[in-house]
């Protein structure tokens, strides 16, 4: 019996020791330590050198990862020179880097993480490597900057052209460098799908042309980009939520197989004169044209099966129970919506400033959220009936 609880104390005294055993000094890194795997993650720095030299190596123990957040917001770092350990970049990890101009990835590099990049805007120019197999949203979005990427010819997952960063199968094109002094571009065959953010920020780009192969413009493709004309061949099925928001888009052409228009997918594109559906569309998101303050109709083809619009360019359901936008640069000043609408959908009229008299008929019964609101000049309105059954508090805001 002494014997056993003798080498238990031994075992206990040994394994105390182990789980106190003195780390490596980090210096001005502040680094999470994996004793099984002998690895480190860089998790922040606390230097002030505009050079950083990330080391491979703390005592015994291999420098593997840069953490989320880890570089964030360090205005005045200029360079960074990553050792041949590395395999994961984090979220965050250099997001607002701004004086950052050059960005070279070591060829042990393997994962990219969301908004790793993002918002460096003195970023003019990164290297992809070779083993590089994921690149998560957003990576570079922000990169105002940015003129070319490029990228190792034996990645197996990744490929670029002029700059352009697509999937190694060509099929989807995940970033354009956003300083890019090219004012037209046009994207290349095979191409199916533009990503979410791939042309954010876009501040030259005015015209882009698309092949009858893109199917689908992801979430905030060409959001706040300086793009003003863009064409699609027949092909195109869906526009993402925000996909067009804040650009300053005045042209389009969607096509004849569209289907789909996101969510605010051309918010405030203020530029945009006119829209034109064919046949095909199916779905068009809320507020999908909200502040569209140079729209002035909605066209809607005769046999499209889901929307119409009257004489006025005013764009209804098929069958005009929901008035879902009038268009806020018609410069009549009275309007009498159709005894055939239930509901006045939220934004509608807003914000028609032209209209100073507005007639709703009985048969409507909901009027959503700022269906009128900012329509500063509306001095009369005229309900021939009780009362909708259903109106927003913010209906009429001004």
């Amino acid at each position: 019996m002494k014997r056993l609880i003798f080498v238990s104390l031994i075992v206990a005294i040994t394994l105390t020791c182990f789980a106190c055993a003195k780390l490596p000094d980090t210096g001005d890194f502040e680094c999470d330590f994996d004793k099984e795997n002998k690895t480190v993650t860089i998790t922040k720095y606390n230097g002030n050198e505009e050079s950083i030299v990330i080391p491979e190596k703390f005592g015994d123990y291999i420098v593997t990862e840069i953490g989320r957040n880890a570089f964030k917001e360090n205005y005045d770092v200029t360079e960074i020179i990553f050792p041949k350990t590395i395999k994961k970049i984090g979220q965050s990890a250099f997001e607002l880097c701004i004086s950052i101009e050059e960005i070279k990835l070591p060829e042990s590099l393997e994962t990219i993480g969301n908004t790793a990049f993002a918002n460096c805007r003195g970023l003019k120019k990164v290297d992809i490597s070779s083993n590089v197999n994921a690149i998560g949203i957003c990576a570079f979005t922000g990169c105002t900057s940015l003129e070319n990427i490029d990228i190792s010819t034996d990645n197996k997952n990744f490929s670029v052209r002029n700059g352009v960063l697509f999937t190694k199968d060509n099929k989807e094109l995940i970033q354009y460098p956003l300083g890019s002094k090219n004012t037209n571009y046009e994207v290349p065959n095979n191409v199916t799908s533009i990503a979410s953010y791939a042309f954010e920020k876009a501040q030259y780009l005015e015209k882009v042309t698309c092949p009858e192969t893109v199917k689908t413009v992801s979430s905030y493709a060409f959001q706040a980009s300086s793009l003003k004309e863009i064409s699609f061949k027949n092909g195109l099925e869906e526009i993402g939520s925000f996909a067009f928001n804040e650009s300053k888009l005045n042209t389009i052409e969607l096509g004849t197989s569209i289907k789909k228009i996101g969510e605010s997918a051309f918010a405030w594109c203020t530029e945009l004169e006119s829209v034109y559906f064919p046949e095909t569309v199916e779905v068009v998101g809320i507020s999908a044209f909200f502040m569209c303050t140079s729209v002035s109709e909605f066209t809607v083809i005769d046999n499209n099966q889901n929307f119409t619009s009257d004489a006025r360019g005013v764009l209804f359901n098929k069958d005009k129970t929901t008035l879902l936008y009038y268009p806020i640069a018609n410069t009549a000043t009275e309007y009498t919506i159709p005894n055939s609408v239930t509901k006045i959908s939220a934004s509608a009229f807003s914000p028609s400033l032209k209209l100073t008299k507005i007639t709703i008929p009985d048969s409507v019964e909901t009027i959503e959220d700022s269906a009128f609101a900012q329509c500063v000049n509306l001095t009369e309105v005229i309900y021939k009936g009780t009362k909708p059954q259903s109106i927003a508090e913010n209906a009429f805001d001004k």
